[in-house]
């Protein structure tokens, strides 16, 4: 099969695009007051307060106005697009810049980087409780993440989804992004293709004209200063700091886009010495005991992990297995239905009745449109790939979706995000394979999914190509299966199986639900409550994940009634987080996870044994008015009073669902493009 070339193909862009920082906020000046020894504003609200909330200083105000002057009088006062971080610092400095007619969009995706732990700590804590992550960071600033945080490199990759949005719905347009100076740097490393020794050049030059300073503007061009030629992507950029022109470099800069031959990468390879010559080397600096074969590390996972001299022939074989190839003529292609489209069914408009109507209810019609507009495109591309690979495709709306429906297919595509990827799951009851595609990225997480489309970024047939050569893995995840058993003792199972979680309680959510429960073998007891979730190893970091959630101000509270005043921030958040990931297990697991939602616990009920933990079978018999089981939020049947559902793993490996994986790739390019 041939290879298909995508370099005929145009990809849509940007005409302008202005990146603006904030003004000066309270967080700057508690920084800058840590570095130069004072930190005392580390403390009192600043610890009560998280950094998204910090505001802008008088100062800050004057520099964001100063940045709304200077884009008025270069003539750029109107934008086809215009957003803003949620952080406060950030929408205060957009409103300031007085932009008239201006719209703006707060996006999530433009949030300050995240510090982790580093976060709301002087300098001298810093230096103090995180010496050894200081050195680490200083090692590359670019690829380094501070526990619990973010690197540069994973917010360039958060920015870069953004990009590929604004291009795609804003070809030929402008646009203009008031952020935060790390997003701002992460943005240049993808706008100007910067390589990380030039980024940690820059960022360590010392140079006030490097730097990008409070409410500074970057504005980038596709249109050549000079000659006025337009071309396919940003080749200009100047960097103004409006309040201090003399911080920032004078006119225009030519965006040198670095294309590297064989020579070149091995002269940047040889700047770097080698660590390991040669065996002799190895041998003479290090001196490995050669009499062990194995090692007997306490915290190896496995006693007979071998270490470095054991035959290397004997380790082969994990490396070497082979390919999950597989092969396709007939395929089910599951197509959500859109905001838009369900809007437009519903009222039965179209074009500006529409519009009027939907912005009577609160929606953001250009918005919908484009998101529409992005899936409909992604299904034109998925559809036309197909044909050109000669592979019957049948498109399935996921509304009208049967098991029939399934019938002679060697695999199923879900076209959506995470909620159809769960539509088409739920009606899978053979042995087929799914594959989940992310539509629309930019508004939706797709952790199901195993590859997003993009018109600008990713193109559907270079995930086929992968799935047709077998660069992927399979991924296998447990399914409950729900029966259930009347008063006069019949028994059904219900034709669905739930890939995330079963939701059992009243269909009244102000209602409680009384309900008898069995965990295992134990013995039964009664809850009222406000349900109970029970989860597979997939659905164990969805909303099972959010309701077993312990938060830091419990652990702090615990750790202050034991009278144990020592504890720092960063102890509760470690307990924090080591205590909430236990809630998480593996896909493929056998066991199930369950939580009970608010129980009532008073003199009637008293206290509860099983309030959440893991178990092989779950059995609960209503006691209720109108209770429902409700399996992934897709489908649900009634649990009359007297009637016992048993929750239990699919254990038959038929039922087990066959998902595909991209992640183990070492081509980052092709990779899921997720935070």
């Amino acid at each position: 099969m041939a290879t298909r070339h995508l370099h005929h193909f145009q990809a849509p862009r940007l005409a302008d695009l202005v990146l603006i920082r904030h003004g000066e906020s309270e967080g700057n000046v508690a920084r800058e007051r840590s570095i130069k020894g004072d930190h005392s504003l580390f403390s009192g609200e600043f610890k009560h307060r998280h950094s998204s909330n910090w505001r802008l200083t008088d100062r800050g105000r004057e520099q964001a106005e100063a940045a709304g002057e200077w884009l008025r009088k270069n003539d750029m006062v109107y934008f086809d697009r215009y957003l803003v971080s949620e952080y406060l610092r950030a929408m205060e400095t957009a409103a300031r810049l007085n932009l008239p007619d201006a719209q703006w969009y707060a996006e999530m995706l433009l949030r300050e980087r995240d510090w982790g732990q580093m976060d709301l700590m002087s300098e001298d804590e810093r230096f103090k409780n995180m010496y050894d992550e200081l050195v680490r960071r200083d090692l590359d600033r670019f690829y380094y993440a501070p526990p619990g945080g973010e690197s540069m490199a994973a917010v360039a990759q958060r920015v870069d989804r953004m990009l590929c949005v604004l291009h795609r719905e804003l070809p030929g347009k402008k646009a203009v992004v008031v952020c935060h100076s790390e997003v701002m740097w992460a943005l240049r490393t993808r706008l100007e293709r910067m390589s990380q020794e030039t980024f940690r050049e820059l960022q360590m030059s010392g140079r006030m004209v490097d730097q990008i300073h409070n409410a500074h503007i970057l504005h980038y061009t596709r249109t050549d200063p000079g000659t006025g030629k337009v071309a396919p992507f940003f080749t200009h950029m100047r960097s103004v700091c409006p309040w201090n022109e003399k911080l920032s470099p004078k006119g225009w800069i030519k965006i040198n886009r670095p294309v590297y031959d064989n020579d070149m990468m091995l002269a940047i390879a040889e700047r770097v010495p080698r660590m390991i010559v040669s065996e002799e080397y190895l041998q003479q600096t290090y001196r490995p005991d050669k009499k062990r074969l194995y090692c007997d590390d306490a915290e190896s996972p496995n006693k007979h992990t071998f270490c470095a001299e054991t035959d290397p022939n004997l380790l082969h074989p994990v490396l070497a297995v082979p390919a999950p190839k597989v092969t396709l003529q007939n395929v089910v292609v599951v197509n959500k239905m859109t905001r838009y489209q369900h809007e437009e069914s519903l009222y039965g408009n179209s074009g500006e009745a529409l519009k009027k109507q939907m912005s009577m209810r609160g929606f953001v019609y250009d918005r919908l449109k484009a998101s529409h507009d992005h899936h409909i495109d992604a299904i034109d591309d998925i559809t036309s790939t197909f044909k050109e690979y000669n592979i019957n495709c049948t498109i399935v709306n996921a509304h009208e979706l049967t098991h029939d429906a399934y019938d002679g297919a060697d695999m199923i595509f879900s076209a959506g995000g995470d909620g159809t990827f769960l539509k088409a799951a739920s009606f899978v009851n053979k042995p087929i394979p799914v594959a989940g595609l992310n539509t629309d990225s930019a508004r939706s997480e797709g952790n199901l999914c195993a590859y997003s489309i993009d018109a600008s970024c990713h193109r559907f047939s270079i995930g086929l190509d992968r799935l047709l050569t077998g660069d992927f893995r399979w991924r296998h995840r447990q399914r409950i299966r729900v029966g259930m058993v009347n008063q006069e003792g019949f028994k059904y199972e219900l034709p669905r199986y739930a890939l995330n979680e079963v939701f059992i309680a009243e269909s009244d959510a102000s209602r409680p639900s009384h309900y008898n429960i069995g965990i295992d073998q134990q013995q039964r007891e009664s809850h009222r409550s406000s349900g109970i979730i029970v989860c597979t190893g997939t659905g164990s970091s969805a909303w099972h994940y959010s309701a077993s959630q312990i938060h830091r101000e419990q652990i702090s509270s615990v750790l202050h009634a034991m009278d144990f005043h020592t504890y720092t921030n960063e102890t509760v958040t470690e307990i924090t987080e080591m205590l909430n990931k236990q809630n998480m297990f593996a896909e493929d697991s056998v066991d199930m996870g369950y939580v009970v939602r608010e129980p009532i616990i008073n003199a009637t009920f008293g206290d509860i044994r099983f309030r959440r933990g893991k178990a092989r079978r779950v059995s609960m018999r209503s006691l209720g008015w109108d209770m429902k089981v409700n399996l992934d939020g897709l489908y649900s049947v009634p649990l009359n009073y007297g009637v016992q559902a048993v929750m239990k793993i699919c254990t038959e490996p038929q039922y087990v669902l066959r998902t595909v994986d991209f992640s183990r790739s070492t081509d980052a390019a092709l990779d899921k493009d997720f935070p």
